[in-house]
């Protein structure tokens, strides 16, 4: 669907596109004027905030919507009820909701039950509030008047903000205690829905050996660093990709210059991303084990057969069980699992096998992630983006049977993230059983703690504790443009870092 947009002033765009994707899944938005408008659209869009002078006190708004079937026209006068340094993020919020307002009234119907909030980490706002003395009550009348999200999504976000706000540092501790995450950008085959562009693994040597050299020399001088600055880790994960395509040779000298980098008796938990069955062996495990890991992730995704061939699985629901039972021989402590609601041809029938077949192994950890259908993947480039109204609700159906289904059997949620193109505009959520946690999923979400990413593709997060605020930093997801430029690399986190203390 090609929908023209007007904004006056044009910055409205920034503010409000999100909303516009999510009242209509899978659309193009183009400007007046623009090259694309020639092509006829299915439907305008106009949005126009006016600012009162002097004084900047009050906003005036007037939007339309026409679809060639139906017209739709509000407007609406604003007062900036907030300190003049606020106004402007204020009027901001107000033309969110305006437009969120607007959408609804035309298409007679809720849009997103999260409100304005479009980002990936709503429960941040909660964590905000609390920081500022709010009750959870008040929290709630709040999102539910303030960003327009239903109840029981206000209740959602104060619940997992409540189970994962003892794990949050102080900011006094912000500066001395980082997690760390190590990115391994292979995997054995690419699946269906994934946008990643790392490597499928091909040639073992040629591929992994250059890799794990520049990844080597990283480790070592950012290690190096962090003992000079008395600062600890307090978690590691080890991502991807796909980790446990390492050999066993390989993974023991990776873990050798972690334990001599890295890890103390500071260091709570230690993760391996095992998320691909068709990786992992006994001994593998065991050789885990032996490193000092304490969690890792064995990812399904479902316990269909059929559906695993469908996405690019090359593994079978015996190896999901196999796997898991070879976990628990090799004594690692705790197991996180993902599944994902929305996979082709799934319903909640497919749901409900899934659900009976992994509460059987009882894993520690369990992430509800709703299928998001993201760009470069080879879902969306042979799946249009946009989804019907039966499987919207489908999705829904999947993800409210899933949190059911859990709590009864014993699991908490404790951390909640968003994504783009998810489908019904949902979300995912990491359940555990007690005293189950990933300290490094909450961390890594919440955003209050500074982690260095190492290896392809790795994201750094330096956080500055005085305002809660950070700045990102990617490596290359391309191994060979990573190996190329780890150097530099290096020198622009150590930057980072000596400018944070």
């Amino acid at each position: 669907m090609l929908i023209q947009c007007e904004f006056k002033p044009g910055e409205i765009y920034n503010s409000v596109h999100e909303l516009i994707r999510m009242a209509y899944p899978g659309c193009e938005i183009i400007s007046e004027g623009s090259m694309a408008a020639k092509k006829p659209a299915s439907c305008f869009i106009s949005i126009e905030a006016k600012k009162s002078s002097p004084g900047f006190n009050e906003v005036f708004l007037r939007g339309k919507i026409s679809d060639g079937q139906k017209e739709t026209a509000i407007s609406k006068n604003f007062a900036l009820n907030v300190p003049l340094e606020a106004r402007s993020n204020e009027a901001k919020r107000l033309t969110q909701v305006f437009t969120y307002k607007l959408l609804s009234q035309h298409l007679e119907k809720n849009i997103n039950d999260y409100g304005i909030l479009t980002g990936v980490r709503p429960v941040k706002l909660v964590h905000r509030y609390l920081d500022q003395g709010y009750n959870p009550d008040k929290i709630r009348l709040k999102l539910q008047e303030k960003y327009l999200l239903k109840e029981e999504k206000a209740r959602l976000l104060l619940e997992i903000a409540g189970n994962n706000r003892p794990f949050l540092l102080t900011p006094e501790a912000v500066g001395k205690e980082i997690s760390i995450y190590i990115g391994i950008p292979y995997c054995p085959s690419r699946c269906y829905y994934c946008s990643f562009p790392g490597a499928v693994l091909k040639d073992y040597k040629t591929d992994i050996i250059p890799f794990l050299t520049s990844l080597n020399q990283e480790m070592r001088v950012i290690g190096d660093y962090l003992k000079q600055q008395g600062i600890t880790v307090q978690s590691i994960y080890i991502g991807g990709g796909t980790p446990t395509v390492l050999s066993e040779a390989d993974l023991t000298r990776l873990f050798a210059v972690l334990h001599n980098q890295f890890i103390s008796a500071a260091t709570a938990e230690i993760t391996v991303e095992a998320g691909r069955p068709d990786t992992l062996s006994l001994s593998k495990l065991k050789t885990l084990k032996d490193a000092g890991v304490t969690r890792i992730c064995i990812n399904p995704q479902t316990m269909h057969d059929s559906t695993l061939k469908i996405i690019g699985r090359n593994h079978d629901q015996k190896g999901v069980v196999q796997s898991v039972e070879w976990a628990r021989e090799a004594d690692i402590e705790k197991i996180n699992m993902d599944l994902i609601v929305g996979l082709p041809g799934e319903t909640i029938r497919e749901n409900t096998h899934t659900a009976e077949e992994i509460l059987k192994l009882k894993p520690e950890n369990i992430t509800i992630h709703t299928l998001a259908v993201k760009r470069g993947s080879l879902m969306a480039e042979i799946e249009s983006k946009s989804s019907t109204a039966s499987r919207v609700e489908e999705v829904q159906k999947g993800v409210d049977f899933f949190s059911s289904h859990l709590r009864k059997a014993g699991y908490s949620p404790y951390y909640l993230y968003r994504q783009k193109y998810m489908r019904a505009n949902m979300e995912n959520i990491g359940y555990t059983l007690p005293e189950g946690s990933c300290i490094y999923n909450i961390q890594m979400i919440e955003e209050r703690q500074t982690i260095i990413g190492m290896g392809g593709g790795a994201a750094s997060k330096f956080v500055n504790p005085l305002s809660w605020t950070l700045s990102s930093f990617y490596n290359p997801k391309n191994p060979q443009s990573y190996n190329e430029s780890v150097e530099k690399l290096i020198k622009s986190k150590v930057d980072k870092l000596n400018a944070l203390n």
